[in-house]
C-alpha cells in the first residue's frame, strides 16, 4: 500500500514539473460600438439591445517579459485570437495594421459583433481564446463571469 502511494505521489509530482508555464496573459473588454448604438459609445458595457454593435477588446502580454506584443511579434508568433459567447457563436478578432496616425495605446485584437434582431433575449457568457502557431493556447474569462458579473445581457427594445 505503502508503495502504491509513493508511485501516486511520483506521478503527481511529475505531472505538476512538466505542467507548462503560461505564455501569454490576455486582458480583455467589451464596449459597445457606434452601429446602432442606444447609449454612449466606445464604453466599456454589458448590457445590449438587438441591432447593437458589441465590439471585444483584447491586448495579448508575453508571459515571460510582461511586454504587450504588437505587430511583428503576433505576425512572427501566428498569434489569433477569438470571442466565444456561450457556446452560441465565435467571432474572430483582428489586429489593425501598423498605422503611423494611429495612437500607440489603439492597438489592440478587435472583435466586433452585431447582435442579429432574432438572437434570444438573456445573459450570456463570453470569453476570448488566444493561440499561436505553435499550439500554445490561453482563454481569458472576465472576473465574476461564475455568478453573472461580467456577463453580456441582451435585452428587448422598448
Amino acid at each position: 500500500m505503502a508503495r502504491l502511494a509513493l508511485l501516486a505521489f511520483v506521478a503527481l509530482a511529475v505531472g505538476f514539473a512538466s505542467a507548462q508555464e503560461p505564455k501569454y496573459f490576455v486582458q480583455a473588454d467589451m464596449v459597445r460600438g457606434a452601429q446602432g448604438a442606444m447609449g454612449a459609445v466606445c464604453v466599456i458595457n454589458s448590457v445590449f439591445y438587438p441591432g447593437e454593435w458589441i465590439i471585444f477588446r483584447t491586448v495579448v502580454v508575453d508571459a515571460a517579459t510582461g511586454e504587450e506584443l504588437r505587430h511583428e511579434a503576433i505576425a512572427e508568433l501566428g498569434l489569433q485570437a477569438k470571442v466565444v459567447i456561450d457556446g452560441v457563436t465565435e467571432i474572430d478578432m483582428f489586429y489593425p495594421p501598423e498605422d503611423a496616425a494611429m495612437p500607440p495605446d489603439m492597438y489592440f485584437f478587435r472583435g466586433p459583433w452585431t447582435i442579429p434582431d432574432d438572437f434570444a433575449m438573456g445573459e450570456y457568457r463570453w470569453n476570448v481564446i488566444v493561440s499561436d502557431a505553435a499550439g500554445n493556447e490561453v482563454t481569458f474569462a472576465p472576473i465574476g463571469q461564475g455568478v453573472g458579473l461580467s456577463a453580456i445581457t441582451i435585452l428587448a427594445q422598448n
